[in-house]
C-alpha cells in the first residue's frame, strides 16, 4: 500500500506525482493541500515514491516493518 505523510509536504505548489502517476491514482484537491492516493486504483508500481518523499510504501500485514 502506497500512502502519504500530509506533514511532510509543502502544500504550496501542484503535486508532480499526480501527473507522474501511470495509473491516475495520485489526487490532489488543490494547489494547497496534501496530495492523497487513491487505493482503488493505486497498483503499488512506486512511480510517486520516486517523485517526491512525501509517498511511501507500508505492508498491509500488522507487525511487518
Amino acid at each position: 500500500m502506497i500512502v502519504t505523510n500530509p506533514h511532510a509536504c509543502p502544500q504550496n505548489h501542484a503535486c508532480p506525482a499526480v501527473r507522474t502517476c501511470p495509473m491516475g491514482a495520485i489526487v490532489q484537491d488543490s494547489i494547497y493541500s496534501a496530495p492523497h492516493v487513491d487505493q482503488d486504483l493505486c497498483t503499488e508500481c512506486g512511480v510517486c515514491s520516486g517523485v517526491c518523499r512525501v509517498f511511501t510504501r507500508v505492508s498491509d500485514e500488522v507487525g511487518v516493518r
